[in-house]
């Protein structure tokens, strides 16, 4: 120990409450020896000051804190997502989901279409303009909405751009690129821009062309004179995509061949 000699007194009860603090705390560097080798008694000394900081490092509250802590960081992070929201920057991504929902489902549609009418060609024989599309016809072995027909059932609005009022038109009319210059039948549904383009992007590869008169799609006529001047180059033989129809105002129709002449 420092300031010991050979000449020097000893004080074995220091030494051995020095050596008790060491073995009772595990510490060996000088620091805790010096100041906790003080006889008891003293303010700063021995085992009593060991045990006064101790307890200061323990205290039985000392992780009650937390509690608050965690509590204002919970707060701040749902302002922080309000704020985001408000902002626009989840709007954003929803809709551009949503877009892409919708249109995968539409395209869905319109193969089922597609199956029903082929079983009535190939299973019961139905030539062209034999069929029958109509929601109020559903028991004939020609008609598309039939279990006896097509085997399908009216597909549903609930995605159009309108669901309230929209419904899936049926119009023949000529796609350029597809089969002779005779009439195809469609199948057409109104729908919002960002569905017409994620369609386009999915069905077509291709992005969403401009515009132009296309005829009346709820008509019973054929709209081929409309069609073959008008159709948008870059869906030109495409059987599945989205147009824009000009002839009253400016909507966007998903379209699919259900025939092809």
């Amino acid at each position: 120990m420092s300031g010991v000699t050979a000449s020097s007194p000893i004080d074995f009860a220091a030494k051995r409450d020095s050596i008790a603090v060491i073995r009772l705390y595990g510490f060996s560097d000088g620091s805790l020896f010096k100041w906790g080798s003080k006889r008891k008694g003293y303010p700063e000394g021995g085992m009593k000051a060991v045990h006064n900081l101790m307890n200061e490092r323990l205290q039985k509250n000392a992780g009650i804190a937390i509690g608050p802590i965690l509590f204002i960081i919970a707060i701040l992070a749902i302002l922080a997502a309000a704020i985001a929201a408000g902002s626009g920057s989840f709007t954003s991504p929803t809709a551009s989901e949503s877009a892409k929902t919708k249109a995968s489902a539409i395209i869905q549609l319109g193969d089922t279409l597609k199956m029903g009418l082929d079983r009535l060609t190939m299973e019961n024989a139905v030539s062209w303009g034999n069929w029958v599309i109509s929601v109020n016809e559903t028991s004939g072995n020609n008609d598309l909405f039939s279990p006896t027909g097509g085997g399908i059932s009216p597909p549903s609005i609930s995605m159009a751009a309108d669901p309230g009022n929209d419904v899936w038109y049926y119009p023949i009319a000529a796609v350029p690129g597809l089969g002779t210059p005779a009439p195809e039948q469609l199948a057409v549904l109104n729908v919002a821009s960002d569905v017409c383009n994620e369609i386009n992007n999915r069905a077509a590869g291709v992005l969403t062309p401009a515009g132009g008169d296309l005829g009346d799609f709820s008509s019973t006529s054929d709209l081929s004179p409309e069609t073959s001047t008008n159709w948008p180059a870059a869906l030109n033989g495409k059987t599945v995509g989205c147009v824009v129809n000009t002839h009253i105002g400016t909507r966007y129709y998903f379209y699919e061949v259900l025939y092809v002449q």
